[in-house]
């Protein structure tokens, strides 16, 4: 490369900080609205993206809060079950007497009344009575 010298001065000799001022601005001028059209793209992303996450957020509770009524519901209907067999067993058995049959009865159609805590101390008292009941046996 060759280095041509010429005698057109590149920094004036005279008033030195004030060409640089003059030239500091000249470049801000021709940046700065590149920069600003950045800024307001960024800033335009990142709301849309919080939007997007609020979104998926609220979405999300959303499932949440019904996947966890479907899961109440099924313990509720399996514990359900499960004292409907262990019914099923004492009346098989022949542990239950005549007049125990009306109560038990009525016992099955309050089930969908019923809390999961009263059918799970039912499911418990029928499981202790056939415990009791074999173990004599």
């Amino acid at each position: 490369m060759r280095i041509i010298e010429t005698e057109v001065n590149d920094i004036p000799k005279s008033n030195l900080s004030e060409s640089k001022t003059n030239l500091a601005n000249n470049v801000i001028s021709y940046i700065y609205p590149l920069f600003n059209e950045n800024y307001r793209k960024q800033v335009k992303e990142c709301r849309e993206l919080k939007n997007s996450l609020n979104d998926k957020k609220e979405k999300i509770h959303v499932e949440k809060t019904k996947l966890k009524s479907v899961l109440k519901e099924y313990n509720k209907r399996n514990k359900e079950s499960q004292l409907l067999k262990k019914m099923g067993k004492l009346i098989h058995t022949g542990l239950i007497q005549s007049s125990m049959k009306k109560e038990m009865i009525v016992l099955l159609k309050s089930f969908e009344h019923m809390k999961e805590e009263k059918i799970t101390s039912y499911l418990n008292e029928t499981i202790k009575i056939l415990s009791q009941k074999f173990a004599k046996r």
